[in-house]
């Protein structure tokens, strides 16, 4: 039985910040499902594509906001809701898969997808963290036991 409940708890000490980050399952995206599913609230979500060989590829780590994950992630999946023709063909007919944990802190939002942006892509971090810690470190949690940090 699964008793992991998603979110983002943290704990401070000193100058330091430890995260600990629980994902929701890994779970099969439907426009319709999403809907019905995933709470309207702010927080993180990571965004895969399955390939031919049955491999899951990241296509995005970001946080939601403003509207919550609800609409972040429907947008996301929705190859209608863009008009970049590479993201339309990526995303039109593909096997897309999301998960996501909750939080109510932007500040830790921040921090937390900074931190994953940095394992995953060292040589491209694109996004910044919240600058309130010397050093940030981050423990993650899945109930499907899908892990990408070593």
């Amino acid at each position: 039985m699964n008793d992991l409940k998603a979110g983002i708890v943290s704990r401070v000490k000193g100058r330091d910040v430890y995260y600990t980050l629980t994902w929701s399952p890994l779970t099969k995206a439907d426009k319709y499902e999403v809907t019905l599913k995933v709470p309207s609230v702010a927080g993180i979500y990571e965004l895969y594509r399955m390939d031919s060989e049955k491999k899951l590829n990241l296509l995005a780590i970001t946080h939601a906001w403003y509207g919550g994950l609800r609409s972040q992630i429907r947008e996301a999946i929705d190859p209608d809701a863009t008009t970049d023709p590479v993201k339309k063909a990526a995303l039109t007919d593909a096997e897309l898969y999301y998960r996501y944990a909750p939080g109510d802190k932007l500040d830790a939002l921040l921090d937390v997808v900074w931190f994953l942006h940095g394992n995953y892509f060292p040589e491209d971090i694109r996004v910044q963290n919240s600058g309130r810690y010397e050093n940030i470190y981050l423990d993650e949690k899945a109930p499907d036991k899908v892990y990408w940090l070593e």
